[in-house]
């Protein structure tokens, strides 16, 4: 297991009219940091946030081809925005995007996009609360891009091509679905989830051919373009369908009608990717073998990892419809050796604005 080291600091500080006194069972429900908060009927919500991360890269088989194995990568830019609109007390619509933009690996785009829609079955007097949820993952909004590439120099070294991501989009549409149980005690919230991702396999993905050459690829060739075998610049692959899940706990405190604070815990399992042929066409039959045993090579990706995250969260209510927070996270990966997602060291800072209206 690797440990990776992640502190989102969420703050801003405002001075304004005291938060309107009540009892601390609806107002912890009320706290947009509450990991049971739900919008009421009419009540619009948002939530601002703007990072910056820090990590140092797994030293695994995919970083070592890349020659990239424990690298430092800094600074990496992460927005991030949440809005929700309350249909009624218990049914609310809700929608998520998140961005990264890493300039060290010249890797830019969506990391995060859901919309969906939450559901409250249990509401009881006595603290229980039961949600359900279903959200559409937006992951083929983007397409997946990036190039097969070979860093081995004048050797052409086919065991060092690899694939070197341009964005961090699966390319596939799919949909999230899950359920929450929590219970509120005076001033402490404890909630469990559980949920499931279902994405579609496809093909909404861009593979840029020009950065190797026929000898990167097969042994005893001679480094020519790929194009010089009829393989475009740019080709796409049909990719299988993923079932990924995550699952966590949160407990919640109320310290007064201004403070607050929560930790979690969650685990998160990542599939792995999967070719299934190449979609585009080629016609010339040189091509063709090699695009096969570019799919023979790639089938299987080795690219699953799972991640274990510990949160802590400091909020502070700075008016009845304004707050700001402070978030750490520490997390634990671990993934097979092509994965290009775990790290070695990991963390992140960031200030996020929650509004209510």
């Amino acid at each position: 297991m690797k440990k990776t080291l992640k502190i989102a600091m969420l703050a801003a500080v405002a001075a304004t009219p005291a938060f309107a006194d009540a009892p601390y069972v609806a107002g912890a429900l009320r706290n947009m940091e509450n990991p049971l908060y739900l919008p009421t009927a009419g009540e619009v919500y948002s939530k601002v946030g703007f990072g910056i991360m820090y990590k140092v890269t797994d030293n695994n088989d995919a970083q070592r081809k890349l020659f990239h194995g424990g690298a430092n990568e800094f600074p990496i830019w992460r927005p991030t925005l949440d809005l929700g609109y309350g249909i009624t007390d218990r049914w609310a619509v809700h929608g998520q995007i998140g961005y990264t933009h890493n300039r060290d690996v010249h890797r830019y785009g969506f990391h995060l996009g859901r919309l969906g829609t939450t559901y409250r079955i249990v509401n009881s007097g006595d603290g229980w609360v039961w949600d359900v949820y279903g959200d559409l993952h937006m992951g083929g909004i983007e397409k997946m891009k990036g190039s097969l590439v070979n860093k081995s120099g004048a050797s052409h070294d086919p065991r060092l091509t690899t694939f070197e991501y341009d964005n961090f989009s699966n390319g596939r549409w799919g949909y999230h679905v899950g359920t929450k149980v929590g219970k509120v005690w005076d001033r402490w919230t404890t909630s469990a989830f559980v949920e499931l991702l279902r994405t579609w396999g496809n093909h909404n993905n861009e593979i840029d051919t020009t950065k190797v050459t026929l000898a990167d690829l097969k042994p005893g060739q001679p480094a020519i373009a790929l194009s010089n075998v009829g393989i475009p610049d740019k080709i796409s692959v049909d990719l299988k369908s993923t079932t990924e899940f995550d699952l966590g706990a949160n407990a919640f405190y109320q310290v007064n009608d201004r403070w607050s604070w929560g930790v979690g815990l969650k685990y998160i399992y990542h599939a792995e990717n999967s070719l299934k042929k190449v979609h585009t066409e080629i016609s010339n039959p040189n091509g063709q073998a090699v695009a096969n045993g570019l799919i023979a090579n790639y089938k299987e990706m080795h690219d699953e990892f799972s991640e274990f995250a510990q949160s802590f969260t400091l909020a502070y209510q700075a008016t009845d419809s304004m707050q700001v927070s402070w978030f750490i996270e520490n997390t634990l990966d671990n993934g097979q050796r092509l994965s290009a997602s775990t790290t070695d060291f990991k963390i992140e800072t960031a200030i996020r604005l929650n509004v209510k209206f």
